[in-house]
């Protein structure tokens, strides 16, 4: 057992959170809008000040053509394979794979036979994905 470790039931001290100081806080994933990124590609975006998620589901036989972007990003696959394009190179990839890509570095996929689930974490806000969003968004609220 670790020497900070404690086998007793920790019981908390701090209250609960309102339901006003939540719904602040916290963004359940499946009530965020899809937004086209390419076709075939769709993600729920999220963005904070400093960085942006998106949660990416690319389509079985789609591709996602290589692009560079000034913003570093991480993906991590959750679900299916593709073939990952990194300067001219393919790289499959899988479930539980993580990419890192520094800045400017060009990166595109393949998509093969099965749906593929990824979570992309940039250290930026990308411009562009943020612009989807709030099309996406404005086409929302005139419904």
């Amino acid at each position: 057992m670790a020497a900070n470790a404690s086998a007793s039931k920790v019981v908390p001290t701090e209250s609960n959170a309102s339901p006003e100081e939540f719904k602040a806080r916290v963004i359940r994933q499946a009530d965020l809008p899809m937004v086209e990124l390419v076709k075939g590609s769709n993600s729920r975006l999220v963005v904070g000040e400093q960085a942006m998620i998106s949660f990416l589901k690319m389509d079985a036989h789609s591709y996602f053509a290589p692009h560079r972007h000034r913003q570093e990003q991480i993906m991590i696959v959750l679900k299916g394979y593709c073939d990952e394009i990194i300067e001219g190179k393919l790289y499959r990839v899988k479930a539980g794979d993580v990419i890192v890509l520094p800045s400017n570095v060009e990166h595109g996929a393949y998509i093969g036979d099965e749906d593929v689930e990824v979570i992309d974490v940039f250290g930026d806000v990308r411009g562009d994905y943020l612009m989807k969003m709030m099309q996406v968004m404005a086409t929302l609220n005139t419904k």
